[in-house]
């Protein structure tokens, strides 16, 4: 039987009926699947109903590229812009997890590797659908290192920006520690800053590069090491010079996402904060992974503390931490009291700005035991103030429960 024989004009009953009934026929749901793109490209209401069709249809034909082609694209246009937050979340969990089976089956195929890209750039599908999101961001970097297209560069890093913040600091690490992605995105900072400097604006794209650099590098010295290894230090200079004369949100858009020495002085606390935590993480990993060239350890680590003693605590909560055990070898770091400093000042920052969440958090993980231990140890007056302070925080956390 021929597939016109089956749909005639090929509308909305008889396209949803060959779906249905014609699920093994590679050929029928091929060209089924063509009939539906061009279908809807123009609906406005959600239709899950045809969602469920298309989906055993991808599941049938993993390696089939034409029907993969076809289905990434009608999925696309079925849970796109105003439609996604209609649909229901188990719906578009099989929307995203098949759409990160043809990413990983056609890694090769830019179309095919675009659709999937365009489904998965939506805050619906990246906020509020469970799924593999460490799979997802390896596949979109690795789509990211293959093709050299702008509009697929601005979706991976806006998806992978988005990612990294809500995957694991070890699954973070892996990420980051590859150089080829490393040297992808410090490269994409360079082309987009050789853009700002003709246009005097900086480039989304740009945001989102510095966005996912900021991520990946949080709480990671692996990443930081490949970051600095890769010049990224030396690229970061030449961005601060290069925004330098724009416009003050603008310039403190850039500087919040750009964590390296130079944001130490920073004039906004939020960039000198997130600056000597990267500081304070690769100097805990010891002098011989110190590769800044023409930069002495010691005079940085003077610097470090010198600046955490002059922050003063922000009006509201500065940052978020999944867990503080990140902190607890920064601690151990008894030849390394600016280290300390930073460490204790960033742990009393968040327990007094968010009491509730983050005091009964460091008791649970243990960092009662910590902070006695640096107390009872030759630690520098700051660090034991310090430490005594959210001592007396947690204990009367604990009364009041």
């Amino acid at each position: 039987m021929m597939f016109e024989d089956v749909t005639g004009e090929a509308d909305e009953t008889q396209l949803k009926e060959t779906l249905k009934r014609y699920v093994s026929r590679c050929m029928y749901i091929q060209r089924a699947l063509y009939r539906l793109f061009s279908f809807s490209q123009h609906m406005t209401e959600p239709r899950e109903d045809i969602i469920r069709l298309v989906i055993p249809a991808m599941k049938a034909h993993p390696k089939q590229l034409g029907v993969q082609m076809a289905a990434t694209a009608c999925l696309y246009n079925l849970s796109k812009s105003e439609l996604g937050p209609k649909i229901h979340p188990m719906c578009l969990r099989d929307i995203v997890e098949l759409t990160l089976k043809a990413l990983e089956q056609f890694p090769s195929h830019q179309q095919l590797q675009k659709n999937a890209l365009l489904t998965l750039c939506s805050d619906r599908m990246l906020q509020d659908v469970s799924f593999d999101r460490y799979k997802c961001a390896k596949l979109v970097m690795g789509c990211l290192c293959a093709f050299d297209d702008p509009s697929m560069n601005r979706m991976s890093v806006a998806i992978c920006s988005i990612l990294a913040a809500k995957i694991s600091t070890e699954e973070t690490s892996v990420l980051g520690a590859k150089s080829r992605y490393m040297k992808k995105l410090l490269g994409l900072v360079k082309q987009k800053v050789d853009i700002t400097v003709d246009n005097q604006l900086i480039d989304i794209t740009l945001k989102f590069t510095l966005s996912a650099l900021w991520n990946l590098t949080d709480e990671s010295p692996p990443t930081c090491r490949v970051f600095l290894s890769e010049k990224g230090l030396e690229l970061f200079m030449t961005t601060l010079q290069v925004v330098g004369n724009l416009e003050t949100e603008n310039r403190v858009q850039v500087e919040t996402k750009i964590l390296g020495l130079l944001l130490l002085d920073a004039e906004h606390i939020d960039v000198s904060y997130f600056a000597a935590g990267i500081v304070a993480h690769l100097a805990s990993d010891g002098e011989e992974t110190w590769v800044i060239s023409g930069t002495l350890r010691i005079e940085v680590l003077e610097k470090l503390g010198q600046v955490v003693l002059n922050w003063e605590q922000p009006q509201g909560e500065m940052v978020a931490y999944r867990s503080f055990s990140p902190f607890f070898p920064l601690l151990i770091c008894y030849d390394l009291p600016s280290v300390q400093l930073w460490a204790v000042w960033a742990i009393n920052h968040v327990c007094t700005k968010n009491e509730k969440r983050y005091c009964p958090l460091l008791q649970e993980e243990g960092g009662v035991e910590k902070l006695q231990a640096l107390l009872k140890n030759d630690t520098t007056p700051e660090v034991q103030k310090i430490s005594r302070n959210i001592l007396e925080l947690l204990h009367k956390h604990a009364k009041s429960q």
